[in-house]
């Protein structure tokens, strides 16, 4: 796909996709529907950011004057409806709408501890988000095709770094990550979490999220239902990673699903598979593939999905773990006996077959309590360090995991198992 091409079929998105699954508009005087949703929106296109926005819209600023926090710049694909509100975390809604795309800036506190997303508290007496204290969605901006896609590439031309070394010069930076969130998360939710991913693993390049529409509601219906809406939008997302890997210059391409979210990307890099089948393409379109805590099942994982999607990928690392309480109500849900992709321990699921699917079992790991032990990918030190690992491409047996299964699998060494081991060593 050449750059005109892209930038047309960006900006055409809505005109010929009225939802995954929903029919073709043949009218050609039609505005597109991306136009219709950017012309809903409170942002005038003719405004001119301030000096101090200017400063302020680039991954990881620095901190200037009495400002006490950085910004984060995370580009959105989403197929949410615009609300017509200016708020920022009010300014999509869950219904499902067409394809649209644009930046959003979050703050990253100078205090902030890795892996957390730091909120008000009541206890602490805050009861209004402080950029300075918290992480905030401070402003969401629609942007056609072309903006879009010549911000992402300046984003990441921009973060390449040339290193002498005793061997020549090598670059570091320029790369993408896109983050497709799960069941039960907002726009401001998957925003927030792709800022500090990125952010918490030092990223040098463009992070990206693509927001699918989910009730955000926590109930059974709403699981049920982002259940149906995770299969209608297998078009837009296919469109939209396929049209980061070929458009965005980024020198590595990198996929991470979390929880329902990987029901999504599944079935995106599975349509992308037969594309590729279908030419003489033999190079994988991204580099790393991360599922974490994948809500998705796992025998048809195994059976169906898995054998496809391999070639679209130099490498799949699979997170899993025992302890995820939201998988196991999900197994509940979708009946006893369908296991989760995401359950470790005695529920491993390993892939003999490919060795370019890895399997890490964090079952071990001290997880969040309240998140039910389903966050872990990105409020867990230990698992952002591995995550930090894998897109840096060290080898799975280089990270200081434990083997399994004879390689099949691998484990965090928790403390409690060091802490023995140490212990156990004094009295040899």
């Amino acid at each position: 796909m050449n750059t005109s091409k892209f930038v047309i079929t960006l900006a055409l998105m809505g005109f010929t996709l009225t939802g995954c699954s929903g029919a073709k508009d043949s009218k050609s005087d039609r505005m597109p529907e991306q136009s219709q949703q950017q012309a809903e929106s409170p942002i005038p296109d003719s405004a001119e950011p301030s000096a101090e926005e200017q400063a302020d819209s680039h991954p990881a600023m620095p901190v200037h004057g009495k400002q006490k926090h950085e910004t984060v710049r995370v580009f959105y694909g989403t197929d949410r409806n615009l609300t017509g509100s200016t708020q920022p975390k009010e300014f999509f809604g869950a219904e499902r709408a067409s394809l649209s795309l644009g930046f959003c800036d979050v703050s990253i506190p100078q205090n902030h501890r890795e892996g957390k997303l730091e909120s008000p508290k009541i206890w602490k007496l805050e009861f209004r988000e402080n950029p300075d204290k918290h992480v905030v969605l401070k402003s969401v901006e629609p942007a056609s095709g072309p903006e879009f896609l010549t911000s992402l590439r300046d984003t990441i031309q921009n973060s390449i770094e040339v290193e002498q070394t005793p061997a020549g010069e090598v670059s570091r930076g320029g790369e993408a990550f896109v983050f497709i969130h799960g069941y039960n998360n907002s726009f401001e939710d998957a925003a927030r979490r792709t800022a500090q991913i990125a952010y918490d693993l030092k990223f040098k390049g463009a992070p990206l999220m693509y927001s699918w529409p989910s009730k955000a509601k926590g109930t059974l219906w709403a699981y049920k239902e982002d259940a149906r809406t995770a299969q209608w939008c297998e078009e837009n997302v296919t469109l939209f990673i396929e049209a980061i890997a070929h458009e965005s210059g980024a020198r590595k391409i990198h996929l991470i699903a979390h929880s329902m979210g990987n029901r999504v990307l599944s079935r995106a890099l599975k349509k992308i598979s037969q594309k590729l089948a279908g030419s003489d393409k033999t190079q994988p379109l991204f580099n790393e593939v991360i599922l974490t805590a994948p809500d998705i099942d796992a025998q048809v994982f195994k059976d169906s999905i898995a054998p496809h999607i391999v070639q679209t990928a130099n490498r799949f690392t699979i997170y899993s773990s025992s302890d995820d309480l939201a998988l196991k109500a999900s197994r509940v849900i979708n009946s006893f006996w369908h296991q989760r992709l995401g359950e470790g321990g005695s529920y491993l699921t390993v892939f003999p077959k490919f060795k370019q699917i890895n399997v890490v079992d964090a079952s071990d790991i001290d997880t969040n309590l309240f998140a039910l032990g389903h966050s872990y990918h990105a409020d867990n030190v230990s698992v952002l360090g591995d995550v930090k690992q894998v897109f840096q491409g060290i080898p799975v047996n280089d990270r200081g995991l434990r083997s399994l299964l004879e390689n099949l699998a691998w484990k965090f060494q928790s403390k409690r198992s060091l802490l023995g081991r140490a212990f156990r060593g004094t009295f040899r």
